[in-house]
């Protein structure tokens, strides 16, 4: 199959505009000049890639699954031209990184603030999501590098990751909560919970059922998972379910007026937050940069403790 970048841009165009028209407009060029494009495309994968009909083009089976290759190396060629010209001392271009939300909160905005005054001309992209997310994102190249929870049976052979400091969790509850004196698992286990998980996730292995198993009691009582730690707290705050969280967010600005710490005897297993790249493939010199301040700047984090 002898693609072209300019097939694959031309494509990836009309997916994103519903129209060859659009497209057109939108890539200053003739439309006869993309559907012949996308003719030869389209004789190339050996179907169709879009169904047309009055409200435009739809992408099929094919088209779908072209479209996430066609973006990638799209993606790729974007990153070369930007280190080729990062190399020769100009530092323009974008640098996407995902970050898990302790590490939002506790290291990203000074690290931000220091990195726009060293590189002014680089575009910083932040996406938050869960750390598995986090990590298919990285594997895949939509994400330059993330901070992000690494589980102990996280799979991450293909990729570099380096630990920056470890997550401890806490029980959380609003101020006032009937249970906020609680010293001990048992004393929770009639409470309702919310639980930050992945869509889907089972509660196998989460550090909540953990923690309730290994205190030999039945499994917690969960009221609603999510898939922001953020929602979560808001949940917590504004209600009587618990929740078991980042323990440095319950004394966070946004947060300690509002929620607190359930001092309980036993303690879930910390997680390592680690800085996660695709191993035996280079950041752009503008990544590299980033990525070697948050080591730094991890470092000088104070130890946490409970509020």
């Amino acid at each position: 199959m002898d693609l072209t970048l300019t097939q694959l841009r031309m494509f990836v165009a009309v997916a994103d505009a519903g129209s060859v028209r659009a497209a057109a407009r939108r890539l200053d060029v003739a439309q006869s000049g993309i559907t012949q494009q996308l003719h030869k495309l389209e004789a190339q994968a050996g179907g169709p890639l879009f169904e047309r009909d009055v409200r435009g083009a739809r992408l099929t089976p094919i088209g779908k699954r072209l479209r996430v290759r066609a973006e990638l190396i799209l993606g790729e060629c974007r990153k070369t031209e930007e280190e080729m010209r990062q190399l020769r001392g100009e530092l323009t271009g974008r640098v996407s990184l995902g970050l898990a939300a302790e590490a939002t909160m506790r290291l990203f905005p000074a690290l931000l603030a220091s990195y726009r005054e060293r590189c002014p001309r680089i575009d910083v992209h932040l996406t938050s999501a869960t750390s598995r997310m986090l990590t298919s994102w990285v594997r895949d190249g939509s994400l330059d590098f993330a901070l992000a929870l690494i589980a102990p049976d996280a799979d991450i052979h293909d990729m570099d990751a380096a630990p920056l400091f470890d997550s401890e969790v806490a029980v959380i509850a609003r101020r006032g909560h009937p249970l906020a004196r609680s010293r001990t698992v048992a004393a929770l286990q009639e409470a309702e919970w919310v639980s930050t998980r992945q869509r889907g996730g089972t509660a196998a292995g989460n550090k909540l059922s953990v923690l309730f198993d290994d205190a030999k009691l039945a499994p917690p009582r969960i009221a609603a998972t999510t898939e922001a730690v953020f929602d979560t707290l808001h949940c917590i705050a504004s209600s009587d379910y618990l929740g078991l969280e980042p323990a440095s967010l319950a004394a966070h600005p946004f947060f300690r007026e509002h929620v607190e710490i359930v001092p309980v005897a036993e303690r879930a297993a910390a997680t390592p937050v680690c800085l996660l790249r695709r191993a035996g493939v280079p950041l752009t010199p503008a990544a590299q940069e980033l990525a070697t301040m948050a080591v730094s700047y991890s470092r000088m984090l104070p130890a946490q403790r409970d509020a």
